[in-house]
């Protein structure tokens, strides 16, 4: 019933995978993930139950739900991950943050691209994603020209030689603090990355370069970069090191 339904689709929330995060947007691939948090059932049952009870309780709370789970219950129980019952998730501090407006990007790839997310999409392990504030002024820096070289310096390497973002190489990224002298160019970012995500919403195929170009110069103006440094990081991203691609 509708009842059911409802209560159903607040723990089913859209997923997304590496593959499918592209420069600037995402290609969603239609699939769900069940989050049933620890202390859920508790919570829901007003009382701790043993297993046995609170999985009848549930059940009959969400039937259809659980006839997705059922036929998984043997292997769910040997987890070391759940949390108080074998169709809860383990505890886990930041669930709600994956309902927050966040920058998501793959973590390995031969070219890494970003984008933001504002419906609050979850997504698995080949991912990581940023919450916080200044989103759009951080988004069009990291996609830019010079971001690209940076990582392409610095960053890890599989054996493969494909580039490896780990989470204390992205918690060091050299973002410039946003100041009263440079705020106008970081304006002006935010305003070029509304007008790329809106076109890429409307078709993910939209060329969107000459927005991206102008970042690129905005970005060139927060590191004081020089025209030979410039002209090192043009030169590097015309040998096709720095590519757009989203592989």
């Amino acid at each position: 019933d509708e009842a059911e339904r409802q209560r159903t689709e607040a723990l089913i929330k859209p997923i997304l995978r590496g593959r499918d995060i592209k420069r600037y947007y995402y290609e969603w691939a239609g699939l769900w993930v069940i989050v049933i948090p620890a202390g859920w059932t508790k919570k829901v049952t007003q009382s701790p139950l043993i297993e046995e009870k609170a999985e009848k309780e549930i059940v009959k709370l969400l039937p259809s739900l659980m006839n997705q789970l059922l036929p998984y219950k043997a292997k769910a129980q040997k987890r070391d991950d759940q949390g108080d019952y074998w169709w809860e998730l383990r505890q886990c501090a930041y669930y709600p943050e994956f309902e927050k407006e966040k920058i998501i990007n793959k973590n390995i790839g031969k070219n890494l691209s970003f984008t933001i997310d504002g419906d609050g999409k979850y997504v698995e392990a080949s991912c990581f994603f940023i919450t916080g504030n200044n989103l759009k002024y951080i988004v069009g820096n990291i996609n830019s020209t010079f971001m690209k070289y940076y990582i392409y310096q610095h960053a890890d390497r599989t054996g493969a030689g494909d580039i490896a973002l780990k989470g204390v190489f992205i918690e060091t990224f050299p973002l410039p603090p946003i100041t009263t002298e440079n705020r106008p160019f970081v304006r002006r970012i935010e305003a070029l990355v509304d007008k790329i995500l809106e076109a890429k919403r409307g078709n993910a195929q939209s060329d969107t370069t000459h927005w991206e170009r102008e970042i690129d110069e905005l970005v060139y103006k927060l590191y004081d970069l020089t025209a030979e440094e410039i002209g090192i990081v043009e030169g590097q991203s015309s040998l096709g090191g720095l590519s757009g691609s989203s592989d």
